[in-house]
């Protein structure tokens, strides 16, 4: 994505020209978000940067949730030529055109300046805190834009049943939980130091009543059999977590609780999209654990004030349902892919998959 791309124009639009930062992949997640939210024109984008132009304040331009920083856009052109004193050069120009002061010691205004061998760009920033720093979360875990980006990829409806399996600080909850609010969301993780951190992100976040949090595991979900309306998660992985075949099983429990035509939002790791795309070309089956029975089993609510410990045990509030897997099927079983963007995690890339439910998992 080295050019410049956009929708046509007939001439200049009314509204000022911005640009956003946004990390490596984000893009179309940036490009669309400037449309719906701010009712942008002139869209257009570079590696790392999506231009627009609206006539949005600074109250809406300050809602973005998926760049990282936001400019006034002052000049987009073809690249200098690049010499060792190309900032004295550039900072010339710009008191001689503005008729500015330099003052290093004590400066009023940020210059931003890009160049490359492609293009140049001047701006000056609007906010001087980056857009993906998020006051409500306390303890950071998934980068905010990437949990929003996610989020927004799962077509989320007031009144669904959302649900992330292994939600560890809850970053992803968190960031739909503000953009949808009207929306029953569940949050699960084996861990209790996780779901902590959940817990108080959530009453710093004044959320404590939008998400329940409970304590199970991803591969067997207290759950009737297509129940959730949307599934997103971020698999984890690196050396801490070492998944392997167990991918399959996570993706065929996250299958069995979904219902048809429901989404599932996952963030893999390239090891992670590896296997399941290599799985899914050769459609090499396997037997499939039978791990459910009539007994939904147990679930433990988060009460971290409780004075017996960081949890309580209910019974479940789950109905459960009579159903078995299929005992041969593809990792992907009913699945269908819908839409893969790769991502930069900032060390490493990771995929953003989207995945439809086409028809019933069970017999």
């Amino acid at each position: 994505m080295s050019e410049a791309r956009g929708e046509p124009g007939s001439g200049p639009e009314a509204g000022a020209r911005f640009f956003c930062t946004a990390g490596r992949g984000l893009e179309p997640f940036v490009m669309r978000e400037v449309r719906a939210r701010l009712a942008a024109t002139q869209v257009e984008y570079i590696s790392g940067k999506v231009f627009f132009t609206t006539c949005s304040d600074l109250n809406m331009l300050k809602k973005l949730k998926s760049a990282e920083r936001l400019f006034l856009l002052i000049k987009k052109q073809f690249p200098l030529i690049i010499s060792s004193e190309v900032g004295k050069v550039i900072g010339i120009a710009i008191m001689k055109h503005f008729g500015w002061k330099a003052d290093l010691r004590n400066p009023q205004l940020e210059i931003f300046i890009h160049l490359n061998d492609i293009y140049s760009v001047v701006g000056i920033p609007v906010f001087r805190v980056s857009l993906a720093s998020r006051a409500y979360i306390k303890t950071a875990g998934l980068r905010s834009t990437i949990a929003w980006a996610m989020a927004s990829l799962a077509d989320i409806k007031a009144g669904a049943f959302v649900l992330d399996p292994m939600c560890g600080l809850g970053t992803i909850l968190l960031e739909a939980a503000k953009e949808w609010p009207d929306v029953y969301y569940v949050g699960a993780d084996v861990s209790d130091s996780q779901l902590l951190g959940t817990w108080d992100n959530l009453k710093a976040a004044g959320l404590e009543d939008k998400i329940e949090l409970l304590k199970i595991s991803v591969i067997e979900l207290p759950l009737p059999s297509e129940s959730v309306d949307i599934i997103i998660s971020d698999i984890p992985f690196g050396k801490k977590f070492k998944l392997g075949k167990d991918i399959k099983s996570i993706l065929q429990e996250m299958e069995r609780v979904l219902h048809v035509g429901g989404t599932i939002v996952l963030l893999l790791s390239e090891d992670h999209h590896r296997r399941l795309t290599d799985c899914k070309e050769s459609n090499i089956p396997f037997n499939s654990k039978d791990s459910h029975t009539d007994e939904p089993g147990i679930k433990k609510c988060l009460n971290p004030e409780e004075k017996t410990g960081a949890f309580k045990t209910a019974s479940t509030s789950f109905e459960a349902s009579n159903h078995k897997f299929l005992d041969r099927m593809s990792p992907f079983g009913s699945l269908v892919p819908v839409e893969c963007y790769k991502v930069s995690l900032g060390k490493t890339d990771a995929f953003i998959c989207k995945y439809k439910k086409s028809h019933s998992s069970g017999l």
